[in-house]
């Protein structure tokens, strides 16, 4: 039987990925998850190859109040309001759409601009988020095995950023598994392909340290695989991890039983 092993969010894209035990999670994905970005001088989300400078810090999210608190590597903690008072604008993700944006006021652009040794400042998405394709992605436990075997050591799976970690012996499954549905607790999900990965997977998902080269153990054994729907044609790397699509919205525990529906 496979199950819900782990669940993975994070409230501020390219900031450290947090374990919930439980989550919400609608149409867009589980709720709240990269509601906010960092963006740097040039009106830009924070390029991948960035996200190092950023992956110690650690943000918790109350929608009740509509706060955030940013938990700083050096044992400060900053309150502020998540309030998007600030310049409005539109940010290409990528090359794959536009997400508008609104600068949220408070200590955040000061608190960022020290911690980065340059400007950034904090932007709440209006409309969607700043997840990169598909609302969701997962990984299966025997898949992070497989890996382990290539790299040497064990792979962290917050080093994928996936939304569910789902216990399951036998390794990349999942690859079969384009286009069926898959039930999580009460959400239904629909698989798509696997997710094209890049060198921020050498990351150390705590410190920002590039500490394991998944990358060349991925190339070793993973075939390339390219964007879903013709998504930046002739973009192709190792995959893993795995996209998918919400059908059905609810609730996912740690725990809960998964289950292939067709």
């Amino acid at each position: 039987m496979m199950t819900v092993a782990h669940i993975g969010q994070v409230y501020v894209k390219a900031t450290q990925f947090l374990q919930p035990t439980a989550v919400e999670v609608d149409t867009d994905g589980i709720r709240h998850d990269r509601a906010f970005a960092l963006l740097e001088a040039d009106d830009r989300f924070v390029p991948s190859d960035r996200h190092a400078d950023f992956l110690a810090l650690r943000f918790a999210y109350d929608a009740a109040t509509d706060r955030l608190c940013l938990h700083l590597p050096d044992g400060r903690r900053i309150d502020g309001p998540a309030l998007a008072d600030g310049q409005a604008l539109d940010v290409d993700l990528h090359g794959l759409r536009t997400v508008p944006v609104r600068e949220v006021g408070g200590p955040w652009a000061a608190t960022l601009s020290e911690h980065a040794g340059r400007p950034v400042r904090l932007v709440r998405c209006l409309g969607s988020t700043a997840i990169d394709v598909f609302p969701v992605t997962f990984v299966t436990t025997g898949s992070l095995a497989r890996l382990a075997q290539e790299v040497g050591s064990e792979v962290d799976p917050a080093r994928f950023r996936a939304g569910f970690v789902i216990d399951h012996a036998e390794a990349h499954a999942e690859d079969g598994w384009d286009g069926r549905h898959l039930r999580l607790g009460d959400v239904v999900l629909k698989v798509r392909t696997a997710v094209p990965r890049c060198a921020i997977t050498g990351m150390n998902p705590t410190s920002g340290a590039r500490d394991q080269d998944v990358m060349r153990g991925l190339i070793r054994y993973r075939p390339k695989t390219a964007l879903p729907d013709g998504l930046l044609p002739g973009y192709a790397t190792p995959g893993f991890a795995t996209y998918a699509a919400v059908v059905e919205p609810g609730r996912v525990r740690v725990g809960d039983r998964v289950e292939l529906l067709d």
